[in-house]
């Protein structure tokens, strides 16, 4: 039997798992992105405190949540793949490796959720080709 034909038979079960993922991540970016709405000041501080950046005001972050929302809205529909679901790897990567001193001097379980997530995220960013059930269709829709 070859590779192709063993393959074909997990199609349905590879769409469904890859849109699964995809709904999955963006649950969480979705509220990641709510919260520069509702909490600027929280996105603020880990600015301040993870990547060492001061001097950042509520505007510019109601500006990076719109340009965020609109992304995350993209990525659910399946859209420009290629931006998209790289925005949403290299995002969630950045976060969950600049966040490297809470796992070694807390033992917060929460960070070590990030590492699943960004494993769902690499998964969809080379799977992207496969990930078509519930995608926006339209012929500049490649990956």
């Amino acid at each position: 039997m070859s590779e192709q034909t063993s393959l074909s038979g997990y199609k349905d079960k590879i769409e469904w798992s890859l849109f699964l993922m995809r709904v999955g991540v963006f649950i969480v970016m979705f509220i990641w992105a709510i919260e520069k709405f509702v909490n600027p000041g929280h996105l603020i501080g880990n600015l301040e405190y993870f990547y060492l950046i001061d001097g950042i005001d509520n505007n510019i972050i109601y500006i990076g949540g719109v340009i965020h929302m609109i992304v995350v809205f993209a990525f659910l529909a399946g859209m420009w793949k290629r931006y998209t679901y790289g925005f949403m790897m290299v995002a969630h990567g950045l976060s969950t490796i600049v966040s490297w001193r809470q796992y070694t001097t807390d033992f917060n379980i929460v960070f070590y959720t990030a590492w699943p997530m960004l494993a769902a995220c690499v998964a969809l960013y080379i799977l992207r080709d496969l990930d078509v059930k519930y995608t926006l269709k339209n012929p500049h829709n490649q990956a």
